[in-house]
């Protein structure tokens, strides 16, 4: 927008009045179809340059006050507080980088564990199978039809891995916003019964640390 455009429109503006003068005479001294066609014309151009006048004129007073605003606003932050603030955003950022970086470094590394435990799990239920001590069959030691391992007083099978780590992220979401959907999820529906019960066991043994 500029002022040039407001001349502009108010020439037009003349001009669209003037033709409607002369129609408006035209049209009082002869009455004519023609005069009365003439007329109409004239009065419909002066409205639509009128109008269009009307809506430069709005719009450059707008921009003129948006841009006083934008001038009184840039004042209370000058460049120097400018700089401030984009250097703390950097580092908010990178601090936010970062503990990404170390979270899926973390759950890399979690991930890795907790598939390693099944493994072993799995690989001395079969051993224990293997050499006819199945558990519950005369005694408490042994392996079990579900890959779990009794032995030590204890029951030992591993959990997917991807759910625990699953779980421990609904947890953390949870404690820091509860109405993310994520918190909304519930892993202990995943899995049956064996595989909740073994997400369960070393969450709470990881919870103890």
């Amino acid at each position: 927008m500029t002022e040039q455009e407001i001349v502009e429109a108010e020439a037009a503006v003349e001009g669209a009045e003037s033709k409607l003068d002369t129609a408006e005479a035209h049209h009082a001294t002869t009455g004519s179809p023609t005069a009365v066609t003439e007329l109409r014309a004239a009065r419909a151009d002066a409205n639509d340059a009128r109008d269009r006048l009307r809506r430069l004129k709005g719009a450059w007073a707008k921009e003129q006050a948006d841009e006083a605003r934008r001038a009184a606003a840039e004042a209370k932050y000058p460049q120097r507080k400018r700089d401030t603030l984009t250097q703390q955003l950097a580092d908010s950022r990178d601090e936010a980088a970062h503990a990404v970086a170390a979270l899926d470094k973390a759950a890399a590394v979690a991930l890795a564990a907790v598939a390693g435990y099944g493994a072993l799990v799995r690989e001395v239920s079969g051993e224990l199978l293997g050499a006819g001590l199945r558990a519950g069959e005369g005694g408490p030691d042994g392996g079990g039809p579900d890959g779990a391992v009794h032995l030590g007083g204890e029951r030992w099978q591993g959990p997917e891995p991807g759910s625990v780590v699953g779980a421990v992220m609904q947890t953390v979401v949870a404690a820091y916003d509860q109405r993310h959907p994520l918190a909304q999820l519930r892993w202990g529906q995943l899995g049956g019964l064996a595989e909740t019960r073994a997400r369960a066991e070393l969450l709470a043994k990881a919870a103890g640390r």
